[in-house]
């Protein structure tokens, strides 16, 4: 029996991955831009009650069409969605008390934190390259936290969280990926979280005036499109070779933040920001180099026995998928 190798078009997967970190970077514009008269949870409302339109295009466009909608983890999705929101939240909250760029470095760090969580929760086996790996993105994160220094402490830490709650998130929807197909997995965050917002909204509703009525349409139109082009380029690609174009949201945040607010990052955010990258990519890449070793032994060795599997200890490591802008789901 053959296989066919999927072939790969770079020029397409890197313009829908860029223009994908594009519109999430804008979204982040808009959510800081909406802050200054609005809650964080009127914002969460608006980003996934619009994001429903163009997921539901993408659900009608596809062959399985209406097969999308059916479930069978409801309850898995339900954990997703709370968790997700509380990562969204903490995300979204981020932008209001960092610059767009100090905020965006910190959640760099979402990768290094699932390494480690892996472990413990997932039972998966993490080797010293890259435990070496995460204890130097840590180390990059306190750089750029500075306790020290002039960045705003409480923010950092609200960053950080936001990172934290999108790992564990990323745990829930790797384990959803087994049964459910990724645009299923959107479509019901998307609702779920509507309708979790939609409950507090009484309390914290806001009347938008006309500017910032559109940078909350703008929002929700921008991290919709960009879940769209996220989502295409994940269907056309493997994700070590789309999840790097990730880190490039930190060219976006730093000249949005200059241009809009003035804010230029500090020497110490730019040093620590390299060091979380590097730390990232190059877990990205361990794991992706341990994967490719578990298929070629399976395709030499086609039928362990139970010792060879009790020496090889765990199941194979994911490789990291990045979430959307508010670390959302493997697409």
């Amino acid at each position: 029996m053959s296989t066919e190798t999927p072939v790969i078009r770079p020029l397409r997967v890197f313009a829908m991955a860029t223009t994908a970190v594009a519109l999430f970077s804008i979204m982040n514009v808009f959510v800081k831009l909406a802050a200054e008269n609005h809650s964080v949870i009127e914002i969460m409302f608006f980003r996934n009650a619009l994001a429903i339109v163009p997921v539901m295009m993408l659900i009608l466009l596809h062959p399985l069409q209406f097969q999308l909608f059916k479930t069978k983890n409801l309850k898995g999705h339900l954990l997703r969605g709370v968790v997700g929101m509380g990562s969204m939240t903490c995300f979204f909250w981020s932008f209001v008390l960092l610059p767009l760029a100090d905020a965006t470095a910190i959640q760099f760090a979402m990768p290094i934190i699932l390494t480690a969580l892996s472990v413990p929760i997932l039972k998966e086996k993490v080797g010293p390259w890259r435990w070496g790996a995460v204890v130097v993105g840590f180390i990059g994160i306190l750089i750029i936290a500075a306790p020290s220094g002039d960045t705003n402490l409480f923010g950092s830490l609200v960053a950080f969280g936001a990172a934290c709650c999108t790992a564990t998130t990323m745990m829930i929807v790797r384990t959803l990926g087994r049964t459910e197909h990724a645009l299923t997995i959107v479509f019901y965050f998307s609702v779920i979280g509507t309708v979790i917002s939609a409950a507090f909204l009484p309390f914290y509703w806001e009347p938008p005036t006309l500017l910032s009525f559109t940078y909350l349409i703008l929002c929700g139109l921008t991290g919709g499109a960009g879940q769209v082009f996220l989502t295409k380029a994940y269907a056309e690609a493997p994700a070590a070779y789309v999840s790097p174009f990730n880190y490039t949201s930190i060219i976006f945040a730093t000249f949005f933040g200059w241009a809009i607010w003035g804010d230029v990052p500090a020497m110490h955010v730019l040093v620590g920001a390299g060091i979380v990258i590097a730390s990232g990519l190059f877990i990205l890449y361990r794991e992706t180099v341990v994967k490719r070793g578990l298929v070629k032994d399976a395709m030499l060795d086609p039928a362990p026995t139970q010792a060879d599997e009790r020496e090889a200890g765990q199941p194979e490591p994911a490789v990291y998928n990045p979430p959307s802008s508010e670390g959302e789901q493997k697409q």
